[in-house]
């Protein structure tokens, strides 16, 4: 899956020169955590974000009135506290690239910039976990299987088998490491009329951890 797929196209953004007070208002109007700032020409600059406007805010317990508090705000700039060193993707990269940048560099969203490092378009956190209910197929009525097995090659190609000779088609499979050489496989698929299909991967050797099945209508496995 490629960031262009799930990304936001349509960009708010806001000029260095503009006044906290115009950001503040600009993200409670549109319900936004953070703003990318750009030149009149659309190229990226920075970005601002909630965290940064509140910092900058006079907090409650000031001697300022709200007049006061206003008034600093209309003089204080968006130069003065967005960052400039942004992390960005174009919208050719992968979902995961974006998911790792935010992983690991503890931000909630990358401008996505074309080769030029104008905006076009922006990826959050949010974005990222609609994606994975996608891949995973969490929105719609399935049952995760959970399977122990060696780290060894074909183990995917067999289940998968076992799957296909049942006629089941697999919403989507995950494999990850465990201590040694152990994986545990998870499998989601529709097994409304196929739930034999669990004694069946029990028949070829395998050893089954979990079984739960998603409803929907539910939002919980069970």
């Amino acid at each position: 899956m490629r960031i262009k797929e799930i990304m936001t196209p349509t960009v708010i953004s806001i000029r260095s020169d503009q006044s906290l007070l115009e950001v503040r208002e600009l993200m409670l109007s549109n319900n936004l955590r953070r703003i990318p700032v750009t030149d009149k020409e659309g190229l990226l600059m920075g970005i601002v974000t909630d965290g940064d406007v509140s910092r900058a805010t006079p907090s409650d317990a000031s001697v300022l009135d709200r007049y006061e508090a206003n008034y600093l705000l209309g003089k204080l700039k968006v130069s003065d506290i967005m960052t400039k060193s942004v992390w960005t993707v174009r919208e050719s990269d992968s979902v995961e690239t974006a998911a790792y940048l935010l992983y690991t560099h503890k931000v909630g969203a990358l401008p996505v910039v074309d080769g030029t490092n104008h905006i076009t378009g922006i990826i959050s956190d949010t974005d990222i976990f609609k994606a994975f209910v996608d891949i995973m197929g969490y929105n719609q009525t399935s049952t995760k299987v959970v399977i122990d097995t060696k780290d060894k090659v074909g183990v995917i190609a067999e289940l998968s088998q076992i799957f296909t000779e049942r006629g089941v088609n697999i919403i989507s499979i995950l494999s990850r490491t465990l201590a040694g050489d152990e994986r545990e496989v998870t499998i989601r698929a529709d097994l409304t009329q196929a739930m034999d299909i669990v004694e069946r991967i029990r028949d070829a050797g395998y050893d089954i951890k979990e079984v739960s099945t998603l409803r929907v209508e539910a939002g919980h496995e069970g």
